[in-house]
């Protein structure tokens, strides 16, 4: 007697094309801020669609641990780009906020190694960068005329029959929300810091020493005292 022998079918594949696509959509969301919430929403649909259909119809559906990291990853996913969003601009703002700082801070210490220069070296008169610094009175890093997102100079100014005088500036090398600071500010043989907003050239007439659309940082009570110095004293 013949035995007929078992046929077997092979599985068909369980469908998980909504699970996948609810994980891809939330992992890209996390770098998208959620694709501005939409995808965040489709995201969180297409799993729990998953979910259900997976758990409804096993033999046909699979899939539902994928849906499920899913949801969990599309509802997540704004929240990385808003931290991202909220966080750059503060970040770029306090930069700016050093870089400014200490552009008054060199151009404060560029006066004071003016008024050095004057009585020594100089002999009544000021001197530019490179002479402030092969005397000793400023920091050698200051010569290169760009630092901490500023450009610096400093010009001795001597007119005949006047007192001689300088002018110092520092400007950013770029301005906006991803420059390198907004403020310009000067300085000269009045020891007065001057700020004005944007990149700009801020320099004194010799008859008006105030830089014309600039005001006064500081108070003139906070301006350095000078006091007579010796040949050996040096700015560091």
């Amino acid at each position: 007697m013949n035995s007929e022998p078992d046929l077997a079918f092979p599985q068909a594949p369980k469908r998980r094309g909504m699970a996948i696509a609810s994980l891809i959509i939330g992992l890209i969301g996390t770098v998208t801020c959620g694709l501005i919430g939409i995808g965040a929403i489709a995201g969180i649909v297409l799993g729990l669609i998953a979910v259900s259909r997976a758990t409804k119809n096993p033999a046909i559906y699979g899939g539902k641990g994928l849906a499920i990291a899913g949801i969990v990853v599309s509802a997540i996913s704004p929240f990385p780009g808003l931290v991202v969003a909220i966080a750059v601009p503060n970040l770029l703002k306090a930069q700016q906020a050093r870089h400014e700082a200490a552009a008054i801070e060199a151009v404060k210490a560029i006066g004071e190694a003016q008024a050095i220069y004057s009585v020594t070296a100089g002999k009544g008169r000021y001197g530019d960068l490179a002479a402030l610094a092969a005397s000793g009175d400023i920091e050698r890093n200051l010569t290169d005329r760009e630092y901490a997102g500023y450009v610096f100079t400093t010009t001795p100014v001597n007119i005949p029959g006047m007192i001689p005088m300088f002018d110092t500036t520092a400007r950013p090398i770029t301005t906006g929300r991803f420059g390198t600071g907004n403020r310009s500010f000067a300085s000269n043989e009045t020891f007065v810091v001057y700020e004005a907003e944007g990149s700009v050239e801020l320099r004194g007439t010799p008859d008006d020493r105030e830089p014309p659309g600039s005001t006064p940082l500081d108070d003139p009570a906070n301006r350095p005292r000078l006091v007579p110095l010796s040949s050996n004293s040096r700015l560091h």
